[in-house]
């Protein structure tokens, strides 16, 4: 059906009913095309230069780094740096990436991309967690050329035909945290996905008393009580003796009494979360008076500036004032950086208020709770972790709270 449509341009209006325009219309066609790849094949050979130099050129860099326009440059932002610390530092002690992403999550620290389409934050994952902690970046290089498009289709480069080098950027992990991220990643890769998976209630979360080892789980059957679980302390010492630890049956008794424990909270534990809670008030306290004083310094070494350029004081009088001031603005400098990694520490240690809304999320969890998928994740929106110790038929649990 012809349309009688014509192709207006800023150069010429064509008309492909008319030979000559179509022809004509035909040859520009071609040569903007040559335009276009020559184009992407500049822009493509100028990002690869840079790469080379250590330079940015793969879009929007990965969490805490923002690229800078005016400076060209990948710098960290500040206010995210102490975050990813407490992802790396939970890692390297042991927490794993589900317990990293609740507390993510429930700490309403934005994901580095939102992937809903009405905007909303939906949360951290583990995937997002891990792809955090084995990038490369952090460690300080930048890596181009790691998919290309061949025949419409997206296919991974080899690693020795990728560019590769050390980047200007700032390193926020050492060689030595990224190899031990690496080794346990790769170890967790390695397990049989059945032993990954929550498929326990307490799975992660049950430690022994006496040895310290995360114990494992047991599935059982007689013809008493059917099919069952137990939990059991596999730990063996260096000298080849097994820890003593003795197992027990996960009954719904055991469940009642732990359900029992976790909802009346020891009275032993809130005193210390409100002593906790006094000194983590304490050294906020003393942060704002360091910080108003490094301000009141800064101001003083800016009057010193201008005393020296109207020549109310002499150089020698300038420079030795101004040695001091400096001192004293460095120490004030390094004195609220140790502060700051203090309150980012004291932060994740819950408050009363915290514990008691947590409970109550976790009551309503549970009460849903169907699966033992299902069960886990309600204890992990407010169990840390659960120390296990039998004696004879006692069964003692202490639980540490998120």
């Amino acid at each position: 059906m012809n349309s009688e449509t014509v192709i207006i341009t800023p150069n010429k209006i064509y008309d492909l009913e008319i030979d000559n325009d179509d022809v004509s219309f035909d040859f520009m066609s071609i040569f903007a095309r040559i335009e276009y790849k020559t184009i992407k094949r500049r822009m493509k050979q100028g990002k690869e230069a840079g790469a080379k130099k250590g330079m940015w050129t793969n879009g929007k860099p990965p969490f805490p780094y923002y690229y800078d326009k005016n400076t060209r440059s990948v710098l960290v932002d500040e206010t995210k740096r102490p975050i990813y610390r407490a992802i790396v530092e939970k890692y390297l002690n042991g927490t794993n990436l589900g317990h990293i992403a609740i507390w993510l999550t429930d700490n309403k620290i934005p994901t580095p991309y939102n992937i809903k389409p009405d905007g909303k934050n939906k949360g951290w994952s583990n995937i997002t967690v891990q792809r955090l902690l084995a990038s490369e970046i952090h460690l300080g290089y930048i890596t181009y050329g790691k998919t290309r498009s061949k025949r419409g289709q997206v296919e991974l480069v080899p690693e020795e035909e990728r560019i590769k080098v050390m980047g200007t950027h700032e390193k926020l992990k050492t060689p030595e945290e990224h190899e031990v991220i690496m080794e346990r990643l790769l170890k967790n890769r390695m397990l049989n996905p059945n032993s990954r998976r929550n498929i326990f209630p307490l799975s992660g979360l049950l430690y022994c008393e006496k040895c310290g080892s995360r114990m494992r789980f047991r599935v059982g059957e007689n013809k008493k009580q059917g099919q069952h679980w137990s939990a059991l302390c596999y730990h063996q010492y260096k000298d080849g003796s097994k820890c003593e630890q003795r197992g027990k049956v996960m009954d719904a008794d055991f469940f009642n009494a732990l359900y029992d424990r976790i909802i009346h909270v020891d009275p032993n534990i809130l005193r210390e979360i409100e002593l906790h809670g006094g000194r983590y008030n304490d050294t906020q306290t003393i942060i704002e008076v360091k910080e108003q004083e490094l301000k009141k310094q800064k101001r003083a070494l800016d009057k010193l500036h201008e005393s020296y350029e109207e020549d109310m004081i002499t150089k020698q009088v300038f420079l030795e004032r101004k040695a001091v001031r400096s001192r004293q603005i460095q120490k004030l400098g390094e004195e609220l950086k140790d502060l700051r990694k203090v309150v980012v520490d004291e932060g994740d240690y819950p408050t009363v208020d915290q514990i008691y809304e947590r409970i109550g999320e976790f009551r309503g969890l549970w009460s849903k709770a169907v699966t033992s998928e299902e069960k886990n994740r309600a204890l992990k929106k407010l169990v840390e972790r659960i120390v296990y110790d039998r004696e004879g038929n006692r069964v003692e649990l202490t639980v540490c709270y998120r």
